[in-house]
């Protein structure tokens, strides 16, 4: 019979007694505490040293929680927890308290998380519906003087289908902040109507579309898909039948490929006009003069929209305001642009563009943590660069910058070592002379400034 425990759980059964006590992200158990808070101003260093295999374990551990690995460092502490004799129950105390903490706070930057992307959604739905008042306004007041104006209201009313509009707010808000299983939300609406619910689509990693908080189940027809996916990285979101055919289609007689065109398209509208648009050629999707092109009169907000938002505010900000706005944009890089299409030659200038974007932030959130002291931050974004190129020399240096600066010698001149073996496999090339000139000055302790900005030589 295989166990039912997560791997958090299973590695600190493994440990020992320790991993009893905890309650690891992912675990429904409870944290049991079996010692008083100790008072860390009360602590007498001389009452039961720990030795020396206790101390590495706790450097260790308290380095994994500094970069925000929880779970590793909850590891650690627990097995330096269980190496202490009965006299270190104070320290025992110390490491139960603080694994506790480390959860509560690891559960609530996960609740964090979850919230802020509720709340893109929600503002996305908020700016859509008063796009849709301040058109209605206008025409109120046009007809505010005239003689008959309950009927003109009346009119307007139906014309731009406020009623609906507001029971589109009303179930909105009622989906957003309701929790439990997701209900699917349904709004019928006249064929004649104009007024559609806004779409907000994610592109970065998995491509979703998602109206009144819901993700929409698209078609499965997949040139539908993608048709969508072509059109919404479009300028304008639109594009002729020529263009769409040659690039689905390439290989296709004309005749053949304007028939798939016709039955993708056809099977896209069905998946997101339905339960609001009866009208055939309406709805999300248009088509005029052999030009396919998204509703301009829906709303439509995308990740990426919001990406650049925050890239561009945080170019015209500085110190800890352009951290905020930077660290905001690379959360919603959760991978690359359309996966879903990594391989066409539409999608990789555009793909390429929010890369570099995305490096470029990641680069000077990384300077900004080196020169403020705040390595363990660096470390995190320099991670994030090489995920994307491990060739990257100059986060490699960053990252040899951080390690030396922390009096961590050794894992700097180990990641010279990896850079070196990197660059030798993959492009076949030795580092260059700065990053020698880097290394030589940590082998020889060489003028190592507090800060991490630079390592000078001699």
């Amino acid at each position: 019979m295989g166990s039912s425990l997560s791997p958090e759980q299973d590695a600190l059964t493994n440990i020992g007694g320790a991993g009893r006590h905890l309650s690891l992200p992912g675990s429904s158990a409870q944290f049991v505490a079996t010692n008083q808070v100790p008072d860390a101003m009360n602590w007498v260093p001389g009452s039961g040293a720990p030795t020396s295999s206790v101390i590495s374990l706790l450097e260790r551990g308290l380095n994994c929680i500094q970069q925000e690995s929880y779970t590793e460092g909850i590891i650690f502490f627990a097995q330096a927890r269980q190496q202490l004799i009965p006299n270190q129950m104070q320290l025992a105390a110390m490491l139960d308290t603080l694994m506790q903490d480390c959860e509560k706070y690891w559960q609530a930057q996960q609740a964090l998380n979850q919230a802020s992307k509720r709340f893109a959604e929600i503002d996305a739905e908020l700016q859509a519906q008063i796009a849709i008042l301040e058109k209605v306004i206008p025409t109120f007041m046009q007809e505010r003087d005239t003689d008959s104006t309950l009927h003109a209201i009346t009119q307007s009313l139906k014309n731009s289908n406020g009623h609906q509009m507001m029971q589109s707010s009303l179930s909105s808000v009622e989906t957003v902040y309701s929790q439990g299983t997701p209900q699917q939300t349904v709004a019928y609406r006249d064929e004649s109507s104009d007024t559609l619910p806004a779409l907000y689509i994610t592109c970065f990693c998995r491509f979703q579309v998602r109206r009144l908080g819901q993700p929409i189940v698209l078609c499965s027809n997949r040139n539908g898909q993608a048709i969508l996916r072509y059109l919404v990285t479009q300028p304008e979101h639109r594009a002729t039948m020529d263009i769409l055919m040659t690039v689905l289609w390439p290989e296709d007689e004309p005749a053949v490929a304007h028939h798939k065109l016709q039955v993708a398209v056809s099977a896209l509208r069905r998946s997101l006009n339905h339960g609001y648009v009866k009208e055939a050629g309406g709805g999300y999707i248009l088509c005029k003069n052999r030009v396919y092109e998204l509703n301009p009169l829906v709303p439509l907000r995308t990740d990426v929209d919001e990406f650049l938002e925050y890239y561009q505010a945080g170019r015209q900000s500085s110190g800890n305001v352009m951290v905020a706005y930077y660290k905001r944009a690379c959360d919603l890089y959760t991978g690359p642009f359309l996966s879903e299409d990594l391989y066409t030659d539409w999608s990789f200038m555009r793909r390429k563009q929010l890369t570099q974007v995305y490096l470029t932030m990641c680069n000077a959130l990384a300077e900004y943590c080196l020169e403020t002291g705040r390595y363990e931050h660096a470390m995190r974004w320099i991670g994030a660069i090489l995920k994307e190129n491990r060739c990257d020399e100059g986060a490699h240096q960053k990252l040899m910058r951080a390690y030396a600066a922390q009096g961590r010698r050794n894992e700097a001149l180990l990641q010279y070592q990896l850079c070196a073996r990197i660059l030798a496999e993959e492009l076949g090339v030795q580092p260059m002379p700065e990053t020698i000139s880097l290394f030589q000055a940590i082998l020889n302790n060489e003028n190592l400034p507090k800060d991490g900005t630079r390592i000078e030589q001699k």
